[in-house]
């Protein structure tokens, strides 16, 4: 009997240190994975010609921001306006024009700061005014055809779509490497901005869509522009672009330094 409750004395020593290493772990991956995000996020804006203060800032500030959005018209609406409703008549097939009361906004993070830190780009010659505007039209052409309205959620669109489309527009249209990589922001940010966000609301029928009159819920739903949250919106399409544009380079030339350092 002792023999038995010694043994068992010595398994649970030896396997207790295993079982608290486990639960430690479990615990800080989550810290560790934010640290690795927020460092990716540094580094795809220090790539894009940012200094190291500046790219905390502009991730923070789009960390925090994608909590702000801004409403752009002070009460919710639930009809289009009766010049719009005009204007589809010159479009094919019926179109509804009443849908359950919805509140527009524009989102901080995913929309303004966006728009900010591509102007800055744009003006410290970072990247060409008119390759950019290519790279965003044929983003924002793309993301257009393939973003879905979901009703009760927004527009919706694969995740990899964006960063990939971003990362090929600026490797295509720069003219060496370093190039690349504000070219990759600026086109993945604005043109899923243009594409699956803007284009798609102005678009007949996709409001009542979005927002069927009988969605079950009470509240007015809330379409934010460029708010789809920190992990799935404009922030990280920017960040995913830059990063896979970057990584195709070093890939090519066997050497990240001069790009990080550019």
């Amino acid at each position: 009997m002792h023999l038995i409750v010694g043994v068992f004395l010595v398994f649970e020593l030896l396997f207790l240190p295993i079982t608290i290493v486990i639960l430690l772990l479990i615990l800080i991956a989550p810290l560790i994975f934010i640290y690795l995000f927020l460092r990716l996020s540094e580094t795809a804006f220090e790539m894009v010609g940012f200094s190291h203060w500046h790219a905390t800032l502009a991730v923070f500030g789009s960390i925090l921001g994608s909590l702000v959005d801004i409403p752009l018209f002070k009460t919710p609406i639930s009809a289009y306006p009766t010049w719009y409703i005009s204007l589809m008549s010159f479009f094919p097939g019926e179109t509804l024009a009443a849908f359950h009361p919805l509140l527009i906004a524009v989102n901080l993070g995913g929309c303004i700061i966006p728009l900010v830190i591509s102007a800055h780009l744009l003006m410290r010659g970072r990247a060409s005014m008119a390759k950019s505007f290519l790279g965003i039209f044929v983003v924002a052409a793309i993301t257009y055809n393939a973003a879905q309205a979901v009703p009760g959620e927004g527009i919706v669109l694969p995740i990899w779509l964006s960063p990939l489309l971003a990362a090929v527009c600026g490797l295509a249209l720069a003219k060496g490497y370093r190039r690349a990589p504000p070219l990759a922001y600026i086109s993945g940010s604005l043109g899923t901005l243009i594409g699956a966000d803007l284009l798609s609301l102005i678009t007949p029928g996709v409001l009542p869509a979005l927002s069927p009159q009988n969605l079950h819920q009470t509240k007015p739903l809330v379409l934010s522009i460029g708010g789809a949250g920190v992990f799935d919106g404009i922030f990280l399409t920017g960040i995913i672009a830059v990063l896979l544009a970057t990584g195709i380079v070093c890939l090519i030339r066997g050497n990240c330094r001069d790009e990080v350092q550019s």
